[in-house]
């Protein structure tokens, strides 16, 4: 009987306790999460530059940085 309202007892305190993420915990851990994630995008962005392969201009003209076109609207 006695272990019965020990335990009893004792899970009361436990829900007593129990900790829940407030806003202040919710910010915190985004603003980690995201630094964390765009840290490791720049990190890898330069550890891998040397082997991204280069795109052609014909495929991306928006690149070319020695062509210089007009745009023209078409009716």
């Amino acid at each position: 009987m006695e272990l019965k309202v020990a335990k009893e007892q004792s899970e009361h305190e436990n829900n007593k306790y129990t900790w829940k993420p407030d806003v202040k915990w919710l910010i915190k851990t985004f603003v980690i999460v995201y630094a964390m994630i765009i840290i490791l995008f720049f990190l890898l962005n330069f550890l891998l530059k040397p082997y991204m392969r280069q795109r052609p201009m014909e495929i991306t003209p928006w690149l070319d940085k020695n062509k210089t076109e007009t745009v023209v609207e078409q009716k």
